[in-house]
């Protein structure tokens, strides 16, 4: 009963009180991020390195060892798998969540370039990457037709994507 008093002996106490409300949901409706396609990050690193002409059990000795070893010591490692294949070498990274995947690739490189005297002659240069599910398409689509050629389908296309 007291609410309903207040709302009738002072009406202009209820109208501002309704605005600030009001004025404040639109505020925070203006302000709240949201994404349609969250962010999944795996936070990975991988390095391959060619060791043409040699056996897995040679390209694990020689190579991945010594590169596991070096990369062992990074920092928000989570987990590190390694693959010795022949004439391949694959060794994958995985960082904590939040860690910097920059970072990460960037000291990685570092450490490997340390190592690089300590590898057999015919090893090719190792590779760094980083994986990234920003990087793979959403949706992929194709079309086709039976009543037009290639050429005249894929005019059509270009004309009415634009």
């Amino acid at each position: 009963m007291k609410l309903a008093e207040i709302s009738i002996k002072r009406p202009s106490l209820i109208i501002v009180l309704f605005t600030i409300l009001t004025l404040g949901g639109l505020l925070s409706y203006t302000m709240m991020g949201y994404e349609l396609i969250p962010k999944f990050e795996t936070n990975m690193v991988t390095i391959s390195t060619v060791y043409p002409g040699a056996s897995p059990a040679e390209v694990e000795t020689s190579v991945t060892r010594k590169i596991e070893d070096a990369v062992g010591s990074l920092e928000n490692v989570k987990k590190v798998e390694s693959s010795s294949y022949e004439s391949l070498s694959v060794i994958s990274i995985q960082l904590n969540n939040g860690a910097d995947v920059d970072f990460a690739l960037n000291d990685a490189q570092r450490k490997v370039n340390a190592i690089l005297g300590d590898l057999p002659d015919d090893v090719d240069a190792p590779s760094l990457n980083k994986f990234s599910l920003d990087d793979l398409p959403i949706i992929t689509m194709s079309v086709s037709s039976d009543k037009l050629n290639s050429k005249d389908l894929y005019d059509l296309l270009d004309k009415k994507k634009k």
